[in-house]
């Protein structure tokens, strides 16, 4: 039986997995050393602000994964060896596939500035960037905070803040928020808001 890795248990990884069940009869195997279960990233910020728990950030059902034979390895992926199809992870274990589908997702954006590896800069992709928020922000009795990026995240991570009476400075490139998506009445109302 064909084997397909894929690496990213995130919307894409999830998203390829569901369809390839849906068209086969594969063996489909997700690999992710971020979290046991698919999540929704979008609910991150409502777990910070206290309005869920991180368990109920996930789509589907712990039963689904079995019903629908896709098997998860929680794990970090060292190495790839594409000429014999063979992942090895960080525990030791390795795999074998047939097909490998990279959904690795993305990170937040560094240019180098001075001071962007400091402890407390960080930004909010992972559920590991939310357990560090919550201790760069509770532990550690932060009263202000500086986002640098006026996309959405950034927007939710001032929302997040905000909840929890943090002074956000917000520093964005363009002449007003998502100047590059909205048009300027639009973004001018948001503007009006985060103000």
């Amino acid at each position: 039986m064909e084997h397909v890795v894929i690496i990213g248990n995130g919307i894409s990884g999830v998203t390829a997995a569901r369809h390839i069940r849906k068209l086969s009869n594969k063996r489909i195997t997700i690999v992710s050393a971020e979290t046991d279960y698919f999540f929704s990233r979008t609910a991150l910020m409502y777990v910070y602000m206290g309005h869920m728990k991180f368990e109920h950030t996930q789509p589907y059902e712990n039963w689904f994964w079995e019903k629908n034979r896709i098997e998860l390895k929680k794990g970090f992926v060292e190495s790839i060896d594409y000429s014999s199809k063979k992942l090895s992870l960080s525990g030791g274990d390795q795999f074998t596939y047939d097909k490998l589908i990279l959904a690795v997702g993305s990170k937040p954006n560094k240019f180098g500035w001075p001071g962007q590896n400091l402890k407390g800069v960080q930004g909010l992709y992972s559920k590991q960037d939310l357990d560090l928020m919550e201790e760069n922000t509770s532990r550690h009795k932060v009263d202000r905070a500086v986002i640098v990026g006026g996309g959405l995240i950034g927007v939710e991570m001032a929302e997040m803040l905000h909840s929890r009476n943090i002074s956000v400075s917000f520093f964005v490139r363009e002449d007003r928020f998502w100047g590059n998506v909205l048009p300027l009445k639009e973004a001018a109302i948001v503007g009006r808001t985060l103000e």
